[in-house]
């Protein structure tokens, strides 16, 4: 089915269902660890089930729900602040029991973080399980599914190999801490870790309007860098937002509505809550943890585990326990969800396991938003719901529906496509060569050289794909790339003569010399419209100090060249000696159309989210057939 368009198979693929409010009942109480620590649960219901029931989990940090004030409790806008409201109906109208639980340390429930996903966490929710499995109203089966930092609890879970937990559908979520969100490409995404840690840290000491105004300021950033259709009221609103003034207006706001994480129902003076919240006063900080790091081996990130890295909180480091795990395993993600479209084609071709599925959407993080310049920009009509009713049907009540095992959005074309593989069988690699005079051509010219001094101010905007993890509201949109691509390296083709559609990873080979020992390289892939517009298609980055490739087996499979980033095979550069920088663009599929071109832009800062170098590097970048500087394009026939 490589490449088949759904509509055939799936008509209503595109379609959201209205919305069913289900006939339920919930529980919210504590449930006690092995070492007494008591995690804070709810437990949904269908009302009048009548029989023992499949149950899915979700494990989350940003607390399980949350408690309004008088008259908001009486209105129906608890999905506004919860994020799984939607999901969670779905399955409770179907059927299905389903448990929310605040992570050790978080939320109501008792104990200390001394990462995210600690040993203790991960041990929680095996335990969790086996509570669930001896209730009345449990069959003994257990999906988990969540989106973000709950799509990674849902991988921990899977690794503890718990023989009841059957299905598990991460989304929207890393498969790799260091090279999917702290550091990728080996450099830090200061911009993710200062923010999750400030709105992590609000959390923790139980002040939700803190960090609801936090979200909110992110929102109104995102908003004042739309386009100039948006001026105007709308934009006093978001400047109004973002001053001092109007922060204090929102925690104020906030505070008249909810009260907080919703206690336990025995806690009617709420006193096992504070003690709760008091046990989370030294949680680890990750924007700390990640100012302690340059190499994926580094240690001291944290003070409880002074001789772990990084690695101990991620997944991909327990790859051989999620195999032996009895659970089918469905990743989602989608092109514009910041590094984490490419986390999920990790997962899905590293583990050795039956029954794995993928779904790539035009979606930023959550897949709040249809994502592509093809569309109205709009919140995703998709429905995620029933797609994971569907996966958890076939799982875990035998309802199998012979779906095909990969699933992938086509921006250009703007529609579903389906694959036994990843990348899809069709797909070749094709050479786009730099050459003089900033053009991109399939043969490599005469040789040459273009010196480019880095502009340490230069940005990738407010609504960039990293920027979607803090759930925006308006989506993810780069903007016409033409003005910024002044302040840029940029190499065009010649206008197509016929439609490109390039699906999976872009890899460019870029010869350098720096002026400094180190240097930062962002890479943009961009499709230029006959008008002169721009549109942003997919980008990556390196640090020069990790360009190294690793020798043996990588921990995971992906068409990408893999660099372990570890001090032992750190280079610093010999300045104004060149060298080939190999690295991989983020996975897409778009198509170019006929007349537009193809464009490389490159940059050596991107201010507005990773961390710079000082000082600021000189650079030369090298082409022609003695430095080959190029792009692979992989490219759908």
């Amino acid at each position: 089915m490589d490449a088949v368009s759904l509509a055939t198979d799936r008509a209503d693929w595109h379609t959201t269902t209205k919305r069913e409010r289900p006939r339920a009942e919930r529980r919210a109480l504590y449930v006690a660890m092995r070492d007494g620590a008591r995690i804070a649960l709810d437990v949904h219901l269908p009302r009048l089930h009548g029989e023992r029931l499949p149950t899915i989990v979700r494990s989350t940090r940003y607390y399980r729900g949350i408690a309004l004030k008088q008259p908001f409790a009486l209105l129906p806008i608890e999905w506004m602040l919860d994020s799984a409201t939607r999901t969670r109906e779905r399955m409770l109208a179907a059927g299905y029991a389903w448990v929310d639980v605040c992570a050790r340390g978080s939320g109501a429930s008792f104990g200390h973080r001394p990462s995210p996903w600690s040993p203790d966490e991960i041990a929680d929710g095996r335990e969790i399980i086996d509570w669930i499995v001896k209730q009345p109203w449990s069959n003994g089966r257990v999906g988990a599914t969540g989106i973000s930092y709950s799509g990674t609890a849902t991988d921990f879970l899977v690794a503890t190999g718990h023989p009841a937990l059957l299905a598990a559908a991460p989304q929207f979520s890393l498969y790799d801490v260091y090279a999917d969100v702290a550091f990728p490409g080996g450099i830090h995404l200061h911009f993710f870790t200062e923010r999750w840690a400030a709105f992590n840290r609000a959390l923790d000491r139980g002040r939700f309007d803190e960090a609801f105004e936090l979200l909110i300021v992110e929102q109104a950033v995102a908003w004042r860098a739309t386009p100039k259709r948006l001026a105007g009221l709308w934009n006093e609103l978001t400047a109004l937002a973002t001053s001092r003034r109007g922060r204090a207006f929102l925690r104020w706001l906030m505070r008249r509505v909810a009260r907080g994480v919703r206690r336990v129902d025995d806690d009617h003076d709420g006193r096992m809550l504070a003690s709760a919240i008091a046990s989370h006063a030294d949680n680890f900080d990750v924007h700390q943890g990640a100012l302690q790091l340059t190499h994926r081996d580094d240690v001291g990130i944290s003070l409880d585990y002074p001789d772990r890295t990084i690695d101990a909180f991620s997944p991909h480091a327990h790859r051989r326990e999620m195999e032996s795990s009895n659970a089918a395993i469905y990743s989602f993600s989608g092109w514009s969800d910041a590094a984490y479209g490419h986390a999920a084609i990790k997962r899905f071709t590293t583990l050795d396991m039956p029954h794995k599925r993928l779904i790539l959407g035009p979606w930023d993080h959550a897949g709040l938003h249809q994502v592509s310049p093809y569309s109205p920009a709009s919140a995703s009509a998709f429905d995620q719901p029933g797609e994971l009713l569907r996966f958890f049907d076939a799982v875990l009540r035998d309802v199998e529906h012979g779906d095909p095992p990969v699933r992938y959005f086509t921006i250009g074309k703007e529609s579903w496509r389906s694959a036994s593989t990843w990348p899809p069988e069709s797909v070749i690699e094709e050479p786009w060569f730099l050459c003089s005079e900033r053009r991109l051509a399939r043969t490599a010219g005469s040789n040459g050289t273009d010196e480019y001094r880095v502009d340490p101010n230069v940005g990738s905007g407010a609504r960039s794909r990293y920027n979607s993890l803090f759930g925006m509201l308006p989506p993810v949109g780069y903007g016409d790339r033409a003005a910024i691509g002044k302040r840029l390296l940029v190499y065009r083709s010649e206008p197509l003569e016929e439609p490109l559609e390039v699906t999976g990873h872009p890899l460019v080979h870029i010869h350098l010399a720096s002026s400094e020992r180190d240097a930062h390289l962002f890479a943009y892939l961009e499709d230029e419209r006959p008008d002169g517009r721009v549109e942003g298609v997919t980008d990556g980055q390196l640090r020069a100090l990790h360009r190294a490739l690793a020798n043996g087996t990588p921990p995971y499979r992906s068409p990408a060249p893999y660099r372990s980033f570890e001090r032992a095979h750190a280079q610093p550069l010999e300045p104004r000696e060149p060298v080939e920088l190999v690295f991989d663009l983020l996975p897409t599929s778009w198509l170019f159309q006929r007349g537009h071109r193809i464009r490389l832009a490159l940059a050596g800062a991107d201010s507005d989210h990773f961390i710079g170098l000082h000082p600021t590097p000189e650079l030369a970048i090298f082409h022609g057939p003695s430095h080959p500087s190029r792009i692979l394009l992989p490219v759908s026939r």
